[in-house]
C-alpha cells in the first residue's frame, strides 16, 4: 500500500491572500455610485488616486499596506473595464509604492 504525503501548507503569499480574501468587505453604494472594498477590519489609511487603475486607494500611513479601495462613478467604470459576462479584478498589491496623488 503506498501512501500519500501530507498536503503541503500554503506558502506565507498563499495564506495572507486567503486571509485578507476572508476579511474582504464588498459594499455597493447606489446614492453615490460607489464601490467599496476594505481588506480586514476599519484602520485609519490615507486615501490616494491610482489613475492608472481609474479608482482611489486606501493605505495605511506607516506601513504603506493597502487596506481597500473605492471606485467612484462605479457604472461608468464597470463599463468600461468589466468583461463581457460581467466580472471584474482590481489587481492591486500589497503594499502600496506607486505614484499615488492624495485624494
Amino acid at each position: 500500500m503506498g501512501s500519500t504525503p501530507p498536503p503541503k501548507p500554503p506558502s506565507f503569499a498563499e495564506e495572507n491572500a486567503m486571509r485578507v480574501a476572508s476579511e474582504s468587505l464588498q459594499h455597493y453604494d447606489e446614492a453615490t455610485d460607489t464601490y467599496q472594498v476594505s481588506y480586514g477590519p476599519p484602520a485609519p489609511a490615507l486615501q490616494v488616486h491610482d489613475p492608472d487603475r481609474e479608482l482611489l486607494v486606501r493605505i495605511d500611513p506607516h506601513s504603506r499596506q493597502v487596506l481597500g479601495f473605492s471606485i467612484p462613478n462605479f457604472k461608468a467604470w464597470h463599463a468600461a473595464h468589466a468583461d463581457e459576462d460581467g466580472s471584474f479584478e482590481v489587481d492591486l498589491p500589497p503594499v502600496w509604492g506607486g505614484q499615488s496623488e492624495p485624494a
